[in-house]
């Protein structure tokens, strides 16, 4: 659930500290966030960052403790709002503090004049105990890279790893909801304005449920609610997202023209995989040179999937399947690695959450319903599942997967061409959210594309109205033109 919801982050502490008083780690021991004045790159003024120390057992308040990463972008009105917005970055496996720079520059501009902004990397992710796995994400290993998805060798040696420094089955959501509670407490802000993205929203969605009252408001981004059984959705998701993008092509007049036989093309390069993987020629990053590598279709498809999550990756499918076409896999593979969805995400994380929200609860006749007649067909569900038979699998609270209802102002943000949290999946959440508004937008993807998404989001967390928010603006989204040559 993963795509460029992302930025970076370095923070340099200097000497400034402040602190703030906290609740009690143990009831006997009063407890503090030391939050130090520190420089964000790229944000005027800085930030005040600091770690709050939490038991990764927060059942049985014992062993071993977590300090979460927190980083404040202080308002910088003297009249600063009593809620703050929270950003709830994505993945699973994404680190909120490495969207700072994006966030606080483009989708939430304009509220930090009177609202502190705050980014909390969840248990498991960015400087939050992470729970990193190297399974095939880099593209300086082409072999793996563009081999098998989710190797189970290098999934066991992750888990055997990890499990050495943390109890993998204490990293899902319902906890770190309630980590994010500990934090909004510490730092003694009545209630927060939630904003997410991709699986920040099924975080969002599960604080509103477990914290109501200290919840003012939400803005959802590619809804992933608590019943999505991530990867199920994605065949058919990745299918809608292609047919859009060809027929687009196809009514374009520049796109038409340089590929007149656009779906012929992507159907003639699947059927090559009929006979079993194919040797192609590809660059080796460690060489510059080029040299054969053996492509299966699973990862081919899955590449094509990811570059299907957006319009901005998705203008490059045509150009992209028609080199494949005419035998060249050059392109494919520079598309591949500029959509790499799993090197910035904490992978035993990923799995720490799909393998116990979400897998245990897919069907043998799901996978059958979602999969018929898609490209991506059922291999990439069954990596999943052969993936969390390394893992171990935790408790989910009673009715977790039941549709979260709230009365909290929510707006579910969702593109039309999304391919990877489809509208039909927002739409559904929506119908449980009392005062929640679905704003679906044409000709977007997974993402919060310009001004007019960012204007929304400023609009409606000012003023917590769904019901009231102008959403004229969609109307006049456009897709990004497709690209006609082959991408550098």
């Amino acid at each position: 659930m993963r795509d460029s919801f992302r930025g970076a982050l370095a923070a340099s502490l200097v000497l400034v500290t402040l602190t703030v008083p906290n609740a009690r780690l143990e009831d006997a021991t009063p407890r503090r966030i030391d939050l130090r004045a520190c420089d964000v790159p790229g944000i005027s003024r800085g930030g005040r960052c600091g770690t709050l120390e939490v038991y990764e057992n927060r059942a049985t308040k014992s062993g071993r403790r977590i300090a979460l990463n927190i980083v404040i972008i202080p308002a910088v009105s003297e009249t600063t709002a009593a809620d703050p917005i929270v950003w709830l970055e994505g993945g699973p496996g994404g680190a909120a503090t490495q969207a700072i720079g994006p966030v606080t520059q483009q989708y939430l501009r304009g509220l930090r004049r009177d609202h502190d902004i705050v980014f909390v990397d969840q248990r498991g992710t960015g400087q939050s105990n992470p729970l990193n796995c190297d399974l095939g994400d880099s593209p300086a290993d082409l072999d793996r890279y563009f081999g098998p998805l989710l190797p189970r060798d290098l999934v066991r040696g992750c888990r055997e790893r990890l499990e050495r420094t943390a109890d993998l089955t204490q990293y899902t959501t319902s906890i770190a909801a309630d980590d994010l509670d500990e934090v909004r407490e510490a730092l003694g802000y009545p209630a927060i304005n939630l904003a997410g993205a991709s699986y920040g929203t099924r975080a969002a969605l599960v604080y509103m449920r477990r914290h109501p009252t200290h919840t003012r408001s939400a803005f959802l981004v590619g809804v992933a609610p608590t019943d999505f059984e991530l990867p199920l959705p994605f065949a058919r998701a990745a299918q809608h997202a292609l047919d859009l993008t060809l027929s687009d092509c196809a009514a374009d007049p520049s796109c038409h023209a340089a590929f007149p036989d656009a779906k012929h093309e992507f159907d003639g390069v699947l059927a090559r995989f009929a006979r079993g993987p194919l040797h192609v020629e590809m660059t080796d990053p460690a060489t510059d040179r080029k040299r054969t590598v053996t492509l299966p279709r699973e990862n081919y498809v899955e590449h094509l999937r990811l570059m299907l999550y957006t319009t901005f990756g998705a203008r490059l499918v045509p150009v992209v399947v028609h080199q494949a076409f005419l035998g060249n896999f050059v392109p494919f593979e520079t598309t591949a690695t500029r959509f790499n969805a799993g090197v910035s995400l904490a992978r035993g994380m990923y799995l720490s959450v799909t393998c116990s929200e979400d897998v245990p609860f897919i069907t043998e006749k799901q996978i059958a319903e979602e999969t018929r007649g898609t490209f991506l067909g059922d291999r990439r569900i069954r990596a999943h599942l052969e993936a969390c038979a390394e893992w171990p699998r935790a408790a989910v609270p009673a009715g977790f997967r039941d549709p979260v209802k709230s009365d909290v102002p929510t707006v579910l943000y969702s593109g039309d061409a999304d391919g990877s949290t489809p509208p039909w999946i927002a739409e559904a959440a929506a119908r449980f959210l009392s005062n929640g508004r679905l704003v679906q937008v044409p000709h977007t993807g997974h993402q919060i594309a310009g001004p007019c998404a960012w204007d929304l989001m400023r609009d409606f967390i000012g003023h917590p109205s769904a019901r009231d928010l102008d959403t004229s603006c969609v109307a006049a989204t456009k897709r990004p033109p497709f690209a006609t040559e082959v991408p550098q």
